[in-house]
């Protein structure tokens, strides 16, 4: 209990953290919202108004992560051992998918207007996106910090990220039409928010999936891992290993160690556990310990079973 406790704890120090840049954010980006869909109008300007509508969906995606990180730092229970650290996951996943949601949106506009072109007020739409990129530049600093924290709270950035790229097109996209009459640009510039934007929800997808599916966490070698149990003195034999992610920043390893001799089995488990915080940043380690005796009774069982094939690997992974 202790141990999860101490993870806990350290836990909700970073999500309080990150809690407030993410209140911090959906307030500016809220009026930033009103500020850019009412340029947009005025100024009829499309990748102002795709800018609005990115802020739209900013709005809810740092609600919703600000919501999955409170969540995050309520206690385990008898029914959810690991407590709600997966909500973050959820969160981040939604926020890609709305994230592509938007950026088809946004291509399927700029097509329109490519085939039906408007005019544009482009003064009006420097003056509101550059009032735009100043919000986007302070909510992308209060979240830059705990970024890191979860995918979560890297989501969230993502979307004000990718709103403060839109922003800059904005800029752009006014000074080129101001200067050449050429309001395709506007459109040109939108389908280029939109790529950016669509490459950014990719990557916060896989990022979820791969936490869903308890992928081993990128930043961590497995077969490092089992070359680093074996140099372990009194570890024979190492099999039954995996390695996962509860959530961003909590990994987990579990494995079966063959040892010579059961009398050094607090030195082992202590010493593992150690080196493996220090060294993979791995939180939660199961170790079942067995002797040459227990491993071979085990393999014989296996080999005999129907349900394993005739030459059944030490690992799951190949």
């Amino acid at each position: 209990m202790e141990h999860n406790y101490r993870v806990h704890i350290e836990k909700i120090k970073r999500n309080r953290k990150a809690r407030r840049g993410l209140g911090y954010a959906s307030l500016i980006t809220l009026v930033i919202f009103f500020v850019e869909l009412i340029g947009g109008f005025l100024s009829g300007s499309l990748a102002l108004l795709a800018d609005a509508a990115h802020m739209a969906s900013d709005i809810l995606s740092l609600g919703l992560s600000y919501l999955a990180a409170w969540f995050a730092s309520k206690p385990a229970s008898a029914k959810r051992s690991y407590g709600y650290y997966r909500v973050e996951i959820l969160a981040a996943l939604t926020n890609g998918l709305i994230l592509c949601v938007i950026a088809i949106f946004i291509g399927m506009e700029a097509y329109d207007r490519i085939l039906n072109q408007q005019p544009i007020e482009a003064m009006q739409m420097f003056g509101f996106g550059f009032i735009g990129l100043l919000a986007n530049i302070a909510s992308a600093t209060l979240l830059y910090k705990t970024k890191g924290e979860s995918v979560n709270v890297k989501a969230a950035y993502v979307h004000v990220l990718s709103d403060l790229a839109g922003s800059v097109a904005v800029l752009i996209s006014a000074v080129l039409i101001y200067l050449t009459g050429l309001f395709w640009i506007d459109s040109l510039l939108s389908v280029m928010i939109m790529v950016f934007i669509l490459r950014s929800a990719w990557e916060i997808i896989v990022e979820a999936l791969n936490v869903l599916m308890e992928t081993v966490p990128t930043n961590i070698d497995i077969h490092e891992i089992e070359k680093e149990l074996l140099k372990t003195e009194h570890v024979k034999d190492v099999h039954d290993l995996h390695v996962w992610a509860i959530t961003t920043g909590i990994n987990a390893l579990s494995c079966h160690l063959v040892i010579d001799d059961y009398r050094y089995s607090k030195e082992i488990i202590l010493g593992l556990n150690k080196s493996l915080k220090q060294r993979y940043n791995i939180d939660h380690v199961t170790m079942q310990l067995e002797d040459s005796d227990v491993n071979d009774f085990v393999m014989k069982r296996r080999l005999k079973s129907t349900d394993f094939p005739p030459e059944y690997p030490k690992h799951w992974y190949q």
